[in-house]
């Protein structure tokens, strides 16, 4: 079984259908996949090793003492004790990684609280989306039952329509995307083992061996920070900024006309 997770696009908000700025819309959704496991993806099955190794190799190393003491205890043999540290080191690193998990969550709910509170992000495309042009092909792609009717004339700005070619354009530019996530899931995930490293770093700052070395305290709390906030990140910046230039946004449009009328049968054929 291979573990990814996937950050869900979430859609703009027009501003004729939603009128509050919602704090939920800005939050990564994340779903945890068990799919049938392929080949680029096998590394997934050993990531645990990465945090748990970290926790369970620093415990070892500074409290060797204890560890010949439970080894007496137990009175194993030579390959139960690496199985014992195999199984040991995975367990810790799945522990790990739902504990950044959960940390993950939290940290995004707090910060899309605290934006939503100061500004909601708004995407600068008003001026692409009154081109002529694009009007033109996204009028041919939605058809005359969904293009907007013209407004009269003479309109002020963001009035009549605009409103409704802004809004449009939002939504044709998610349409267009569908299927490709804002966060792929395999940087999500390695991401998300890194924090849960970090963690354990953190974890064993605070052992006699280590906690005098500021330099560990540093590097694991950069790596918790950044790593817990990367998702809101993303989703922050996809609610800011268009994925797609109005040049490109507008020939994958053109593209899927095509497409539509390609697929149509003729009405010759029947």
């Amino acid at each position: 079984m291979a573990i990814s997770l996937s950050l869900c696009q979430t859609r703009v908000p027009s501003r004729d259908v939603l009128s509050y700025q919602s704090t939920m819309s800005m939050l990564p959704e994340v779903h945890v996949n068990f799919g049938q496991i392929t080949f680029e993806r096998v590394y997934q099955v050993f990531l645990p090793l990465v945090p748990g190794g970290t926790l369970v190799g620093g415990l070892v190393l500074t409290n060797p003492q204890r560890v010949h003491e439970v080894e007496l205890a137990l009175q194993l043999g030579r390959y139960s004790r690496i199985a014992v540290l195999i199984f040991g080191i995975y367990i810790s690193g799945l522990i790990l990684y739902g504990f950044s998990a959960m940390v993950t969550g939290n940290f995004c709910t707090l910060l899309a609280y605290i934006f939503s509170k100061l500004s909601f992000p708004k995407r600068p495309n008003e001026l692409p989306s009154k081109s002529t042009v694009w009007r033109r092909v996204a009028s041919e792609f939605l058809g005359q039952t969904l293009a907007p009717l013209p407004a009269p004339m003479p309109a002020p700005p963001l009035q009549g329509n605009d409103v409704e070619w802004q809004d449009l354009y939002n939504v044709l530019e998610d349409y267009i995307l569908r299927g490709v996530p804002i966060l792929s899931n395999e940087i999500y995930l390695l991401f998300t083992y890194l924090q849960a490293a970090g963690w354990a770093l953190l974890y064993l700052y605070w052992k006699p061996a280590l906690r005098g070395h500021w330099s560990v305290i540093v590097v694991a709390t950069t790596v918790i920070v950044s790593s817990a906030g990367m998702p809101f990140l993303a989703n922050y910046f996809y609610w800011k900024y268009d994925r797609l230039t109005a040049w490109d946004f507008t020939a994958r449009l053109i593209n899927e006309i095509k497409i539509r009328k390609s697929s149509v049968p003729s009405p010759q054929g029947n």
